[in-house]
C-alpha cells in the first residue's frame, strides 16, 4: 500500500502518487477537477506538492474510495480553499434539501407498503 513521506517543503508528483496509492494520471485528473489542488510547477514543469496539498490528496482519496463520494460530493465536502466542510454544515447549506427529498420519498413509499400489509 502507501508509504510515508519524509519531511520536505515540496514533493514530486511521483512521490505523492506512491504515498497515496494512486497513479500520477489520477492526480493530474484530480487537479483538473478540484480547484484546491494546484501544485506549483518547477522551472522544468515538474509538479511540486506542498505538505498541505498531500494531505488534501489523501482526503480526496479517502472520500472517493472509502466513503464512496462522487466528484461532485467531494467538491461540496472540501472548499475551494482546501477546508473540509463538516457534515453538519453541509446539511445547513442546501445539501440537506436533496437528502431530505429522497428521505421523504422513501418514507412515503414505506407508508404505502405498511398500509398494504
Amino acid at each position: 500500500m502507501a508509504s510515508t513521506l519524509t519531511e520536505k517543503i515540496y514533493y514530486k508528483i511521483g512521490e505523492v502518487a506512491e504515498v497515496a496509492g494512486v497513479k500520477t494520471s489520477v492526480l493530474r485528473f484530480w487537479e483538473s477537477e478540484f480547484s484546491f489542488l494546484k501544485p506549483v510547477k518547477s522551472n522544468s514543469g515538474q509538479r511540486l506538492y506542498s505538505k498541505n496539498e498531500v494531505d488534501l490528496v489523501m482526503q480526496v482519496k479517502r472520500l472517493l474510495y472509502e466513503e464512496k463520494f462522487t466528484i461532485e460530493g467531494v467538491k461540496k465536502r472540501i472548499t475551494s480553499k482546501g477546508k473540509l466542510v463538516k457534515t453538519e454544515d453541509l446539511l445547513e447549506n442546501g445539501a440537506s434539501l436533496e437528502c431530505s427529498e429522497v428521505l421523504k420519498t422513501v418514507r412515503d413509499e414505506l407508508k404505502v407498503l405498511r398500509d398494504l400489509l
